[in-house]
């Protein structure tokens, strides 16, 4: 903001002024009023703080006037640059936060950082920038900041209860007095006080000085000046307020703490937080009692007669269950009953826990209607008191990472009741009817609900240890659980039985079918093996009586006329000589032919030496040798299936003695799978061939495939291997089945 006439005095380059007007009228902070040639406004602070947050989440630009009344964070600034961080300026109408720290790193901030630095409490300054919602109420990001001089900081103005407990008073200067009742070490580095006014607390941090030692200010009556602010969740709500100080002095002791705590006045436990003609005592107060709970990390409860009372340490010395035990602290009325917090105690006598009381949740509820009718507190109530109460056990939850206990739930009477454990809890079973000690922690209704007297509707247990925990009786074995579970399995197993059987029934009438077919077809084949054979004896006799018996008829008369026509000396060498070789060759080639059509040897000792019997009828008049192995112990055959194995071996001998030119076959047999399959290999050592160029049945050549016919005909199968000089083999590989011996 040059003064008018100092362009000139100070020798500015125009081209730099140029440059720099083009910066600001690009950059979208100076987008504003200022743009269109007009000068922006000075808004007064408490117009800007009225703007609703969807409005100001627009960050419109603003300008504004006002007094720096705070830098930083005031006494606990954590570094020497303060300004760098945040401030609050102040103007007539009211205060607001300024964001510098936000400024720089969204790029708002434009000028030097030096002029930051300078800036310092009691300072008028003029500033330009956007307005920004902020996490409470809305803030200024600054862009530029023009220092007009110095000026005194807002006196202080009496602020109400009402608007301070509210929220209404946000950076403000005020001066606010109570009594210190908390002070929480925050890293070392500050305290947290918690000042109680009376009608509510509000929060303040100092520094971690001797200045401000606890033992000066916890339970002390201060009088604090300085800027008073919020406290607020991540939901920017408000949750109290918070005064930030900004100098030692502002700080004042009116009236110091007792140098001994235990110097307080002794109350009993029924009358800590009573009726007093001053009102609520804000200072420590001392009470006695017997400990009747002690869980490690500062919480016990004290209990002297019908009456007792939580007590929250500060410190974390550990008690035993009924220790007599003084305790020094301050009302804690958070909770409908009053407790004390902030707490020291010590121990004064060993002794034991006063025995606990049986109640019910019906039994509270009739004294609770008594105290309506009477008016009266005689009885204080069972809230933190040692009782037990007996009840039938619903569930146990496991530990949580949160409090490491356990939680059981007793059905009692006509409420359920929740037992807090701290540890195991042993083998405890739902169902089991147990009795439970430990301190009450009544739950009451809401307060729109009663006026008077709150009602208890709930009762909580908070249990010492395991011990604490009765079996009265144990559950019946036929809960109604395990009762759904036997039906339920009984179910089940009725389901998968009928399933079973359903699919049994399926399975055999599927196997049946397959049978059935099975010995069908092995019956079909018996039957054609049948009617083969008598039809290969019927050809063998045919041949026998009419061809055989011709030609050998013609052999007697060509030896006749030889006899009658020729010399001895001339018979070898003319041509009735020759046609009688001819006709004896013809002879003997009709004879095989007939002993083969008819000549099955099935009934002459095994299937072993009826496959000799045919390899040495074939090899007769051949110089071959043909090797018949077998295994140990062979299954015994029908004789359909032994005599289409026998008429397999005769083609595949025929085959190789007349077509592969080999020197030694050999016959192989063996059974399979435990004698369920026969296995038939013949193997010779001939010339070989390509298996796929054999000659087939479109040739006139009916051996292969005949062998293969009569292996699938016994729901078997027969394989050809062979190679070009390496001989072939034939394995054909039959099924025995059971019933075949009733087929043949």
């Amino acid at each position: 903001f040059p003064q008018p006439g100092a362009i000139v005095s100070q020798g500015y380059d125009v081209r730099l002024l140029c440059f720099i007007a083009l910066v600001f009228t690009s950059n979208p902070v100076f987008t504003s009023n200022t743009a269109m040639g007009q000068e922006l406004v000075i808004t007064p602070i408490s117009n800007l703080r009225a703007t609703p947050r969807d409005q100001a989440a627009q960050r419109p630009i603003v300008r504004v006037r006002g007094t720096v009344s705070l830098v930083g964070d005031g006494l606990v600034s954590s570094n020497d640059k303060p300004a760098l961080s945040s401030l609050c300026i102040e103007d007539d109408s009211a205060g607001i936060w300024v964001s510098v720290s936000r400024a720089l790193r969204e790029h708002v901030w434009l000028d030097s950082t030096d002029e930051l630095l300078a800036l310092h409490e009691g300072m008028e300054i003029e500033m330009e920038g956007q307005l920004h919602p902020g996490s409470f109420a809305p803030i200024i990001l600054p862009s530029r900041i023009r220092v007009l001089g110095e000026k005194p900081l807002p006196p202080t103005k009496p602020v109400s209860i009402q608007r301070l407990m509210s929220g209404t008073v946000d950076i403000e200067r005020g001066q606010l007095s109570g009594v210190v009742q908390s002070i929480a070490d925050e890293n070392g580095q500050r305290w947290l006080l918690k000042v109680e006014t009376g009608l509510g607390h509000f929060l303040t941090r100092l520094p971690n000085t001797d200045a401000f030692r606890p033992e000066r200010l916890l339970d002390a009556e201060v009088e604090l000046t300085g800027l008073i602010a919020v406290s607020r969740n991540w939901r920017a709500e408000f949750v109290c307020p918070r005064l930030i100080v900004s100098h030692e002095e502002d700080v004042v002791i009116v009236k110091a703490p007792s140098l001994d705590p235990f110097a307080s006045k002794k109350v009993s436990l029924n009358a800590l937080d009573g009726y007093a003609v001053n009102g609520r005592p804000l200072h420590r107060r001392r009470i006695e009692g017997t400990v009747t709970y002690y869980k490690p990390g500062g919480k016990l409860y004290l209990q002297d007669g019908n009456c007792a009372v939580q007590v929250i340490l500060t410190s974390h010395e550990a008690y035993a269950i009924g220790d007599r035990v003084e305790a020094v602290g301050f009302i804690d009325n958070t909770y409908i009953v009053a407790g004390l917090g902030g707490a020291i105690a010590r121990r004064l006598s060993e002794g034991e826990a006063p025995l606990p009381i049986p109640i019910s949740m019906s039994k509270i509820a009739e004294e609770i209607d008594v105290a309506k009718q009477r008016q009266t507190n005689s009885n204080p109530g069972y809230d933190g008191m040692l009782v037990s109460m007996t009840g039938r056990l619903l569930n146990i939850q496991g530990t949580t990472s949160l409090d490491g206990a356990q939680r059981l739930e007793l059905s009692c009477d006509d409420s359920v009741t929740t037992a807090v454990v701290n540890g195991p809890v042993g083998s405890l079973q739902p169902g089991s009817e147990i009795r439970v000690t430990g301190i009450a922690d009544i739950h009451y209704a809401t307060v729109v609900e009663t006026a008077n007297i709150f009602t208890p509707v709930r009762i909580d247990l908070l249990v010492r240890s395991a011990s604490d925990i009765v079996v009265v009786e144990v559950p019946s074995w036929w809960t109604p659980t395990r009762m759904i579970w036997v039906l339920v399995t009984l179910s089940a197993l009725v389901v998968a039985v009928l399933s079973w059987a359903v699919a049994l029934k399926r399975t055999v009438v599927s196997q049946t079918r397959k049978l059935a077919k099975a010995m069908q077809s092995r019956r079909d084949a018996a039957v054609e093996f049948q009617a083969a054979l008598r039809e290969r004896t019927r050809l063998a006799a045919n041949l026998h009586d009419t061809l055989m018996q011709s030609i050998t008829g013609i052999a007697y008369q060509i030896e006749a006329c030889e006899s009658e026509s020729l010399p001895v000396s001339q018979r070898d060498e003319n041509h009735l000589a020759t046609a009688k070789r001819m006709i004896q060759r013809s002879q003997e080639d009709l004879r095989s032919a007939v002993w083969a059509l008819r000549a099955l040897p099935l009934h002459e000792g095994t299937f072993v030496e009826s496959v000799r019997s045919v390899a040495k009828q074939i090899s007769s008049g051949y110089d071959i040798q043909i090797i018949v192995e077998n295994a140990k112990s062979l299954p015994v055959l029908a004789d359909f299936i032994a005599g289409n194995l026998l008429l397999i071996v005769q083609e595949a001998v025929h085959n190789a003695i007349k077509h592969s030119k080999s020197r030694r076959i050999l016959v192989t047999l063996m059974s399979l799978n435990s004698g369920k399959k026969i296995s038939l290999t013949v193997h010779d050592d001939g010339i070989g061939f390509a298996v796929g160029t054999q000659p087939d049945s479109s040739s006139g050549h009916f051996g292969l495939q005949g062998m293969r016919e009569r292996a699938e005909r016994l729901s078997g199968s027969l394989e050809i291997q062979s190679e070009p000089g390496k001989g072939t083999r034939i394995i054909a590989q039959v099924p025995i089945l059971d019933f075949d011996s009733y087929l043949a």
